[in-house]
């Protein structure tokens, strides 16, 4: 396989993952993304002039809760995007209440017509008589400039709202063009054949929450594309002798991260110990590069600084939780906690659908966690001398991974709720797990069909439950309310559709072709260790 041909099939796979996204963003019903009027609110409030107000000062402005009626998001007489005024998906697996108040399904709510569709001309600052905090202020404001700057150029704050949400679920899905590439060159610097590696580009497929997530409008796309940028830059630092090139390459790009969520700065972690674990290197050296990557990266990203310096904390919360009447810290069960949290982080890492609320069935989502966790494992053991690079620059997934559960633990013991341990925070680092097809990629071709064809499998029932969640029907949809939630024609939306089912099989396809060149190539193609090459380079 020529270098020309593993970019443009990279580039190929690129498209069909943002194709598919795409499509996801289309078929999402209006607001229904987690917290997606909040970003949607910062981002019209920053067009309009009304700047990043300290955390907890920003308010959701009127029209956007009567926005959200006209979707069905929320019932025709709520005030705000929580609680029993939030509409339920199908597929919510919650228990029925016994008692009032009754939660009201999504699929019963009369949704505005498109022509009938409003448009929101300005956002207030705070806004008057406004019930609910916008706590999106605690982020940084450059994916929401972005957005804003979007809103602007094409005058979307003019434009039904179903337009207006779009064009910005879109802006997003562009922000998330590197997780691709950055899963194949992972896979290819860590060892994986030029077929395989390609093949790690499947994996989004295989994590319908992925397409779920990214197309509604939200921080978590710039997120998961910067995110991917520092595990590139990590993987090219962990393969190479340390150079100002690496050392910058990694400070540069996680200074950049840190402009997105205030999870990125676990990243640190990973910045530490993949130099600190190249022994061949001298201590000097490496405590240089570690010091000088790490100051780079706080002096670019200083967001989090001055929030220190401002509040006294890393990241303020944005609103403040009132304790539950008759909750007594005394009960709180850790073996309970642990057993719900561990629930929840796995269920909403392959699932759980609009505002976290449609999921997979217990069995089949741990089938996927154990799958992904087995496959994990054994490209461990298969890394050879890139194993502690590896290990390195997955570090800050399993250092996230216990810090919301911590942090959830402590919710829990105050308030008697666990919240905060949702998979999605995890995606920022994703790009790494496309190391899992070095320990697959001893059995071959057909393997390689194998891998991809499942992915892709997990990837077209998550996008059919989706839309057996939103839009239940005989034998699984209702394309009448389909058609009229997202605001599209018959015809268009049947075009839509047919292209997302090309999709998959040019995907399929693909991965086929990508399996027989595995096979035939298979003891033509070495595979050579970086530092080998650039060692000889010099």
């Amino acid at each position: 396989m020529t270098t020309r041909f593993f970019v443009r099939a990279s580039a190929l796979i690129t498209l069909l993952v943002i194709a598919c996204q795409a499509v996801w963003a289309v078929s999402m019903p209006g607001f229904r993304g987690p917290d997606e009027p909040h970003h949607v609110n910062s981002i019209l409030r920053l067009a309009d002039g009304g700047g990043w107000p300290a955390p907890g000062d920003a308010t959701i402005d009127p029209g956007i809760i009567a926005l959200g009626r006209e979707s069905g998001t929320i019932v025709s007489k709520a005030e705000t995007f929580s609680g029993i005024a939030l509409t339920k998906l199908a597929n919510n697996r919650i228990p029925p209440r016994t008692e009032p108040p009754f939660p009201t399904s999504f699929r019963n709510m009369a949704v505005a017509p498109h022509d009938e569709r409003s448009s929101i001309r300005t956002v207030q600052r705070p806004a008057v008589e406004a019930a609910e905090v916008d706590q999106m202020s605690q982020h940084p404001p450059v994916y929401y400039a972005g957005g804003a700057a979007i809103a602007t150029v094409f005058n979307l704050d003019e434009q039904p709202w179903d337009r207006m949400l779009l064009g910005l679920r879109l802006y997003g899905i562009l922000l998330t063009v590197p997780l691709v590439p950055a899963l194949i060159y992972s896979a290819r610097r860590l060892g994986a054949r030029r077929p395989w590696a390609l093949a790690a580009g499947f994996l989004p497929f295989g994590i319908p929450q992925y397409f779920a997530i990214t197309a509604g409008v939200t921080n978590d796309t710039l997120a998961i594309g910067a995110g991917a940028l520092v595990v590139m830059a990590l993987v090219k630092a962990g393969t190479e002798p340390i150079s100002r090139k690496t050392v910058a390459l990694v400070g540069g790009t996680l200074g950049f991260a840190l402009w997105s969520k205030g999870l990125l700065l676990a990243f640190g972690l990973a910045l530490i110990l993949v130099f600190a674990v190249k022994t061949e290197e001298p201590w000097k050296t490496r405590i240089l590069a570690i010091l000088s990557s790490g100051v780079a990266a706080l002096a670019i990203g200083w967001w989090w600084v001055l929030n220190i310096l401002r509040y006294g904390v890393i990241q303020p919360s944005g609103f403040v939780r009132e304790v539950p009447e008759g909750w007594d810290r005394a009960s709180a069960d850790f073996s309970h906690f642990i057993g719900l949290a561990a629930k929840s982080l796995a269920t909403s890492f392959f699932s759980a659908f609009g505002w976290l609320e449609a999921d997979f069935t217990g069995a089949l989502t741990w089938l996927l966690t154990g799958l992904l966790v087995v496959a994990l494992v054994w490209a461990t053991f298969s890394l050879g001398r890139n194993r502690r690079t590896f290990l390195a620059i997955i570090s800050p997934m399993i250092g996230v991974l216990l810090l919301l559960l911590a942090e959830s633990w402590s919710t829990y013991v105050g308030f008697g709720i666990v919240a905060g341990v949702q998979g999605r925070y995890l995606f920022p680092f994703i790009a790494i797990l496309g190391a899992l097809v070095i320990g697959l990629q001893r059995f071959r071709g057909n393997a390689l069909v194998l891998f991809a064809s499942w992915n892709l499998a997990v990837g077209a029932y998550g996008y059919i439950f989706f839309l057996n969640s939103s839009y239940p029907g005989y034998p699984w949809v209702d394309f009448p309310r389909f058609a009229l939630v997202s605001g599209l024609s018959h015809g268009v939306l049947t075009v839509i559709l047919i292209v997302l089912v090309a999709v998959f099989l040019a995907a399929f396809a693909t991965a086929t072709w990508f399996g027989i060149i595995d096979s035939r190539n298979v003891g033509r193609e070495r595979v050579e260790d970086p530092r080998r090459r650039d060692a000889r380079r010099h």
